[in-house]
């Protein structure tokens, strides 16, 4: 992994975990909510106290329900923990057998009254098992109650019950259907921070290396024509050279550590000296310390760069001016302007980097007859 994937995976864990940290309340505690709803196997109780039955087949039929909400809050409590792929193979199965067999237990007892149970099953499956298997135990246990009323010859008794049943169900299937949406954007939201931190990292490490190795080209160059007739200048170029690589090592590793903070006036005095190497005359009009707001030191010395870079590559240039001015910065050349096309200039990244930061961007002709590119705020 490089170092900007591992920056932009840093803060894709650390969205991660505030996503689990304001999670972690409903996994410590989700399982109340499900204990709120046991009231209702008051009706199971009743159900049971009205049966009649002896000591033994009562005290029997409450331990069944007793055990029945020990499953049925266990099964909550460890799904809300495990891993969902964990949970449905190690124990949402297990749970769910043991309520069915619970139910079973008390149909001997108390007969069809069991149905109050069913609602249970319902929400315990639609919470831990996946979404075809809620499928699978809902539509099973609203048909099973449907027809075994039918067969004990009163439907209409237990048609509430049955309603309840389709709440639940409907009410928890798309419950659960919010929550998965929510991690899924959730996980999407990750996804689009990494793209975009790699997309700023691979844009400053262009930036960086696209003005200095301009710079060390035209030096180079220049060295060279000079290493017979001067050598003394010949050297200092290398000299120069050597230095801009070395600054553009440090930019680079400061860029990715995501700490590059530009000095306004540092970078547009690394921009004249650089200018002047080629051959270009600079002139500086106003004063960026004090027109420049400091929050846009840092865009507008980019700006100043990748202009700085198209009055050398490009503009066949003798003369730039840059202008500073309250609520503005404009450079221009004397060169051969934007001619029929912009592509390779750098305009789209100058634009996008000023819009970013809500500085206008402009470019035009210049009045000293070549390209203008302009910065307002």
């Amino acid at each position: 992994m490089t170092i900007p994937e591992t920056r932009a995976a840093a803060r894709s864990s650390a969205a991660a975990t505030d996503a689990s940290s304001a999670r972690s309340g409903w996994e410590r505690h989700g399982w109340l909510l499900s204990a709120i709803w046991l009231i209702f196997l008051g009706y199971t109780v009743a159900a049971v106290i009205q049966a009649d039955l002896g000591p033994g087949l009562l005290t029997l039929a409450l331990l069944l329900i007793a055990v029945f909400i020990g499953v049925y809050l266990t099964g909550f409590i460890l799904g809300n923990r495990l891993d969902p792929e964990a949970k449905w193979v190690r124990w949402t199965p297990l749970g769910l057998g043991a309520l069915v067999a619970i139910m079973l237990g008390m149909g001997a007892i108390i007969g069809l009254d069991t149905i109050y149970m069913s609602p249970f099953l319902i929400a315990y499956a639609c919470f831990l098992l996946p979404r075809a298997g809620a499928w699978v135990v809902g539509i099973a246990s609203i048909g099973l109650t449907l027809l075994l009323s039918a067969l004990a010859g009163d439907v209409t008794a237990y048609l509430y019950i049955v309603a309840i049943q389709v709440g639940i169900f409907v009410l928890n299937m798309v419950t659960f259907a919010f929550i998965e949406a929510g991690t899924r954007s959730d996980e999407i939201q990750a996804d689009l921070a990494v793209v975009s931190e790699r997309e700023r990292v691979a844009r400053d490490v262009h930036d960086v290396l696209g003005h200095t190795l301009t710079v060390v080209a035209v030096k180079a160059e220049l060295a060279e024509r000079l290493i017979t007739d001067d050598p003394e200048r010949s050297r200092a170029e290398i000299a120069e050279i050597r230095s801009l690589v070395r600054g553009a090592l440090t930019d680079v590793r400061t860029t990715v550590g995501g700490l590059l903070g530009i000095d306004l006036p540092h970078q547009l005095e690394a921009l004249r000296i650089t200018l002047n190497g080629a051959g270009i005359d600079v002139e500086i009009e106003g004063d960026p310390a004090g027109q420049v707001p400091r929050k846009f030191h840092g865009p507008l010395g980019w700006l100043l760069r990748e202009a700085g870079t198209n009055v050398l590559r490009h503009a066949q240039a003798t003369r730039c001016l840059i202008r500073f001015a309250p609520g503005s910065v404009i450079v221009e050349d004397d060169g051969v302007g934007w001619g029929a096309s912009t592509a390779g200039n750098g305009v789209c990244g100058m634009s996008e980097r000023m819009a970013e930061v809500g500085v206008g961007f402009r470019i035009g002709a210049a009045e000293l007859g070549g390209a203008r590119v302009e910065a307002s705020w």
